[in-house]
């Protein structure tokens, strides 16, 4: 309750962090998907928080026709749920990555803490 007695939503929080390193993508901003609903983008060397209602939520990322695979978590009331993302894959590999790899353009983990190495 807030101090005129209204009830105050209860939520979780998304953290996502992009690493700073690599020159795939470096200029390009990557959508954030929960519930596969755009929430926002992040850029590279950069983290993002999402205010979500607690449950189960299916968080992906996104760029032209390429994605991460998604990850569902668990996103307790009060509580924050972190992750890391990254182009996927070798430079080297660019043709595979927007072809037969586009499901893995993009690296996506859930980590212990907020991180941009």
């Amino acid at each position: 309750m807030d101090d005129e007695g209204r009830a105050v939503p209860a939520h979780g929080t998304v953290v996502l962090s992009r690493v700073r390193g690599g020159y795939r993508d470096m200029l390009r901003g990557y959508d954030v998907l929960i519930d596969d609903t755009r929430v926002g983008s992040i850029r590279r060397g950069k983290t993002v928080r999402f205010e979500v209602p607690p449950g189960e939520h299916r968080l992906q990322l996104k760029i032209a026709w390429c994605s991460s695979r998604p990850l569902t978590v668990q996103v307790e009331e009060g509580g924050t749920v972190s992750f890391m993302c990254a182009p996927g894959g070798d430079a080297s590999d660019a043709l595979a990555a927007v072809t037969v790899d586009k499901d893995d353009y993009i690296t996506l983990q859930q980590t212990s803490w907020p991180t941009v190495p």
